[in-house]
């Protein structure tokens, strides 16, 4: 990929909906940060033009396959060679941070470009369904898949008061991550509602192989209606693998307060 292909691809909208002042620009999602970065790009070995954020350098790869939705945008971090409305954009579908889109905000008909890792080189990395490989030859057999692995835990709140279940694992021993539960309105949960925690193959990099099982061990805590938080009593520890699905654990109360409970 040359220098001359990407000002084609990233600048062209802008040179035909200069002067359109309604679109993506006046929308929270797509502004930039207080202190955004001018992320100047440089050639690589193969005369590719890369651009680096956070110490990874990325270059051209794809672009949007079907609509793309304001809320899949996490953060932005600046703008392109000094073009205020070429910004950067990370994306809430790719925690790993392996792919950046880059769009023009200006024109309400601007379509946004991807950009990839090239730490990624020849493998086969998570991909969000929208991103669209051009194919450039530079990117070799570099694979992309549209599902991530999961190990799914079914987890049933079979306590009364509670608002928010909060967790965190290990993974072999090691911090895997952890998460939140509960109804996006904030209401109590009916008791016996069931929610299904997730372990991403995401979760398991540098910890296990992806097709060996592995140790979790899970950890609780619950805020009750009334804004206090209780530690959940116990450690839900188990082997599993990814995409496999769990059963079997509880969430109860008792005199003593919150603790695990395990039907098996």
């Amino acid at each position: 990929m040359k220098k001359a292909r990407l000002i084609a691809l990233v600048i062209a909208g802008s040179m035909l909906l200069t002067g359109c002042s309604f679109g993506k620009q006046n929308k929270d999602e797509w502004n930039l940060p207080e202190n955004p970065q001018n992320i100047v790009g440089e050639e690589n070995d193969s005369s590719s033009v890369c651009y680096e954020v956070n110490g990874r350098k990325y270059s051209m790869f794809g672009t949007l396959k079907g609509t793309f939705e304001d809320g899949s945008i996490r953060e932005c971090f600046g703008y392109l060679d000094g073009d205020r409305n070429t910004r950067v954009y990370a994306l809430c579908d790719d925690p790993g941070d392996n792919y950046l889109m880059v769009c023009n905000v200006v024109g309400i008909m601007e379509q946004p470009s991807f950009f990839r890792a090239l730490d990624t080189y020849n493998k086969n990395v998570f991909t969000p369904s929208y991103i669209e490989s051009l194919g450039y030859e530079e990117w070799g057999s570099s694979g992309l898949h549209y599902e991530m692995a999961t190990t799914k835990i079914n987890l049933i709140c079979n306590a009364e008061n509670v608002v928010l279940i909060d967790y965190e694992f290990d993974i072999n021993g090691a911090p895997g991550g952890g998460g939140q539960t509960g109804y996006l309105s904030g209401d109590e949960i009916e008791k016996g509602g069931l929610f299904t925690i997730e372990i991403l193959e995401l979760h398991t990099d540098g910890k296990t192989d992806k097709d060996k099982p592995f140790d979790v061990a899970f950890r609780f805590t619950v805020t009750d209606t009334d804004g206090n938080v209780h530690e959940v009593k116990g450690v839900y520890e188990r082997t599993v693998m990814l995409g496999s699905t769990l059963n079997s654990l509880e969430i109860r109360r008792n005199n003593e307060g919150y603790y695990i409970f395990e039907d098996v």
